[in-house]
């Protein structure tokens, strides 16, 4: 009998899942979802027929899985049904003691080369993010240094500037400073010449009389 698409999507994601368990992924984000994934189309393939032989296993695949990953305690297992009545210690230890077959191990393989085909992605997109990352944040510090670097050179001509002027303003004030001394020491000497003439004439004027 030939396979539906659920029955066929359904198999290669518990083929999927339980080579992630197997390789030691079990805590892998993604795995609730595929768990819920697997559910929802064991009931599809439910819908779609009764009597098919298989779903007694899928179901019983699927509690595996859930053991595995710590979704089903023990208690739960001895609440359930006559397929369900195995120890938790049985159910995980079940899952590496299946038997694989020529079609399991070829769609194990195959679902295997996905896997790690899909991690090799993730990781180079990652990588790719990661790059792009670094190489904003290299640039907007080259941009932050290059601003400071103007700012700074600017700062350096101001004080330059300044510091010009300065001495200019400085070499006036000497100037003018020199100039104000020559100016009061002649009038100094002015006014020493006429006190001293003033006296002269005085005696003068004095021995006349």
């Amino acid at each position: 009998m030939d396979l539906s698409r659920q029955e066929v999507n359904l198999r290669r994601l518990l083929a999927k899942c339980e080579l992630m368990i197997k390789s030691n992924q079990k805590d892998d984000e993604r795995f609730p979802k595929y768990i819920n994934s697997l559910e929802q189309m064991l009931e599809e393939v439910k819908s779609l027929t009764s009597n098919n032989t298989k779903l007694p296993e899928y179901t019983k695949r699927i509690r595996h899985l859930k053991i595995n990953l710590g979704m089903l305690s023990e208690q739960d297992l001895a609440t359930g049904d006559g397929l369900n009545k195995l120890t938790a210690r049985e159910e995980l230890l079940e899952v590496r003691k299946r038997p694989v077959t020529k079609e399991g191990t070829g769609k194990d393989f195959d679902n295997l080369i996905d896997f790690h085909q899909n991690m090799q992605d993730k990781i180079a997109n990652e990588m790719i993010e990661l790059t792009n990352n670094l190489k904003e944040h290299s640039t907007l510090a080259n941009k932050i240094i290059k601003k400071d670097t103007e700012v700074l050179g600017r700062s350096n001509q101001l004080t330059d500037a300044n510091f010009s002027k300065l001495k200019v303003e400085s070499e006036k004030l000497q100037q003018h400073s020199k100039k104000a001394w020559k100016c009061w020491m002649w009038i100094l000497i002015l006014i020493v010449l006429v006190v001293f003439v003033n006296m002269v004439l005085f005696m003068k004027v004095m021995k006349k009389k």
